[in-house]
């Protein structure tokens, strides 16, 4: 079957459509950014069997945009631990500020 390319932002999602061993359609699908890939083939752990060509095309592209969305769009949080520093420094910054300076 041939391969369906899409791209997405700065990447490439390429999705090649095969029928298995039952007859259903599934999507290998690959993602890379410029020459460097990220995903080779979808990993083959539990994956949706689709009744046409086209349904196995459309759930590669939507779990390959799933995938970038996760791993690089997102913007990582902070934990808790470096939230807390940042509000100590704060109020220690600000009670500072606010007391009167005492020359010796």
């Amino acid at each position: 079957m041939p391969t369906r390319t899409v791209s997405y932002g700065e990447f490439e999602i390429a999705v090649r459509p095969e029928r298995n061993k039952l007859g259903a359609w599934i999507a290998n699908v690959s993602v890379s950014r410029g020459t460097r890939t990220v995903v080779d083939i979808r990993p083959m752990t539990v994956q949706p069997e689709w009744l046409t060509e086209e349904e196995a095309i459309r759930d590669g592209v939507e779990w390959g945009r799933l995938f970038i969305d996760r791993e690089f769009n997102t913007p990582q949080s902070r934990s808790w631990v470096a939230e807390r520093s940042h509000a100590e420094i704060w109020f220690r910054d600000a009670e500072e500020s606010g007391r009167p300076e005492t020359r010796g």
